[in-house]
């Protein structure tokens, strides 16, 4: 069953994110609205694949998270209402979903960054 970390700061399309993943065969090791615990949650324990928002509010992007996870060469799925141009570079190689996010896009994408 391979492990999915969540940044989103949305809490209810983060729980709906999460609830639909459970379901699809996908064990959700956590949900982030920040970097910072998206971090925090790197360190405690591994995952094999991340969903990022990219804009996380507050004028905080999970810009920092993309960062950790290329070096540690776990693949993740971009989300974002932002157009292609608007993503900053960290993000540059992941697969890129608009919102509103449509499940059977992310779980395809999840697959093929797995696979």
């Amino acid at each position: 069953m391979s492990r999915i970390l969540i940044v989103e700061d949305d809490a209810l399309l983060a729980l709906d994110l999460a609830q639909n993943l459970e379901r699809a065969g996908f064990s959700v090791v956590g949900q982030a609205a920040s970097s910072s615990r998206a971090l925090a949650l790197l360190a405690q324990s591994s995952c094999d694949a991340a969903v990022l928002d990219v804009y996380l509010g507050r004028g905080q992007t999970s810009e920092p998270v993309a960062q950790a996870l290329k070096l540690r060469g776990i693949p993740f799925v971009t989300v974002t209402a932002y157009s292609h141009e608007q993503r900053p570079a960290a993000y540059a190689g992941s697969a890129i979903l608009s919102k509103p996010l449509r499940l059977p896009d992310l779980l395809a994408e999840l697959q093929r960054c797995l696979g």
